[in-house]
């Protein structure tokens, strides 16, 4: 079995990621900023996680990504230039939508790689339709999240489907009232 080692990027308020973020999406340029917030450099590091990895050991990175109040999952696959996009309601946003939406992502993506002196000339993004649909709206949180725990553990996301949901969302739940959101 091919062995991932993840990484999920979280950047605090404290390093400007929600800003950096409306500023990519609202930039028409078609060349890649050179300048991350300040602390990233610290972050890309594993120095803030006990459990975070270095990005230069990262085959694999994830996000989670909110756009018109609907949550999806980004796998990269950095060996393949590849993001796949693993969404639980596909009919809620076309193709162009998820690529333009992902404009931001891609432009921070190869803001980090350039850190660790890798260079992605163009970054295929490929939408994966076979997760099973989520049946309640709501539920996309709860997906996505279970996509990328999947994943990262080398597991399919097509495991991830609606009849545990309910099971999930409550397990869920108890985490994060409980603070113990610890591996």
């Amino acid at each position: 079995m091919d062995h991932k080692i993840s990484q999920i990027l979280r950047p605090s308020a404290s390093h400007s990621g929600c800003e950096l973020l409306r500023q990519l999406h609202a930039s028409d340029a078609t060349d890649h900023p050179t300048d991350l917030p300040q602390g990233f450099d610290s972050y890309l590091q594993g120095v803030f996680s006990k459990y975070g990895q270095k990005l230069e050991v990262c085959t694999h990175l994830y996000f989670l990504v909110c756009s018109r109040s609907h949550w999806y999952a980004v796998e990269m696959d950095i060996a393949k230039s590849t993001m796949f996009i693993y969404n639980p309601d596909k009919s809620c946003s076309t193709y162009d939508q998820i690529r333009f939406d992902s404009k931001p992502m891609t432009t921070i993506l190869h803001m980090l790689l350039k850190k660790i002196n890798i260079v992605i000339d163009a970054l295929a993004i490929e939408w994966i339709k076979t997760t099973s649909k989520q049946s309640n709206s709501g539920d996309c949180g709860v997906f996505t999240i279970k996509y990328i725990e999947f994943l990262g553990i080398g597991r399919k996301a097509e495991l991830v489907n609606r009849f545990h949901m309910s099971k999930w969302r409550r397990k869920l739940a108890v985490e994060l009232y409980t603070l113990d959101c610890t591996p």
